[in-house]
């Protein structure tokens, strides 16, 4: 048999170099899948409602914000733009080295009180229409489904909600553990269910308040425009 010494010195590279590439490509595909990984961890973050809320938070905070100025925030928030602005300027006045944000949170924590009651009645509100439209593909569903046993089922997400904020406007602790059932006795007990109504609420809409210690009942009287 033929023998070529260069022949083989050359396969010899070839196979290693060959082996070498295999198991590049390896780690290669290995990275790869790391780095869809990472991808997919950080989509399912940033695509989170959590995240969305959380990054949004922190900048209210660091204004200023806290907890208690929740509903105040909103239904400062919610008031037609030539009432908000006449608001937001005669804190400016006083402020003018201040930013936006820190101006609002001065005109909050002014009306703490009054705007908290306000945004209470508007969250209320909103709670009451999204509870009515659910309501609505209830008595659909129910009629379709008459023994579905309904009743066992988990409170839905609007029944949750319109008691979380009857329960902050009425001043009461918020029931746990009820059922779908259980959630439409508590709240037709407590006035809430917008079947029961015969002329619906108007809307609470923000009002024109006072810039300094205005009570709630104050505020309450005022009319306003409704919010876009």
């Amino acid at each position: 048999m033929h023998y070529d010494r260069e022949e083989s010195r050359r396969r010899r590279l070839l196979e290693k170099a060959q082996a070498e590439q295999k198991e590049l490509e390896q780690k290669l595909a290995k990275q790869k899948q790391v780095a869809r990984n990472a991808k997919a961890r950080l989509l399912a973050t940033t695509r989170s409602e959590q995240w969305h809320r959380m990054s949004l938070a922190w900048i209210d905070r660091d204004a200023g914000y806290d907890g208690e100025m929740a509903t105040a925030r909103v239904w400062l928030r919610n008031m037609p733009p030539n009432d908000y602005i006449a608001i937001i300027a005669k804190f400016a006045e006083k402020m003018p080295d201040a930013t936006n944000l820190q101006v609002e949170v001065a005109a909050v924590q002014a009306n703490r009180e009054a705007w908290n009651f306000m945004g209470d009645m508007l969250l209320l509100d909103r709670a009451k229409q999204a509870y009515a439209a659910d309501a609505a593909k209830f008595r659909a569903w129910q009629q379709e489904h008459p023994d579905s046993g309904w009743r066992k089922k988990p409170a839905t997400r609007s029944q949750g909600f319109l008691i979380s904020r009857m329960c902050a406007v009425l001043e009461i602790e918020a029931p746990t553990r009820m059922n779908r059932g259980e959630a439409h006795d508590w709240i037709e007990r407590n006035g809430g269910n917008p079947r029961l109504v015969a002329e619906p609420d108007a809307p609470v809409s923000p009002a024109l308040p006072l810039t300094g210690g205005a009570s709630a009942a104050d505020v309450a009287q005022n009319d306003g425009e409704q919010p876009a």
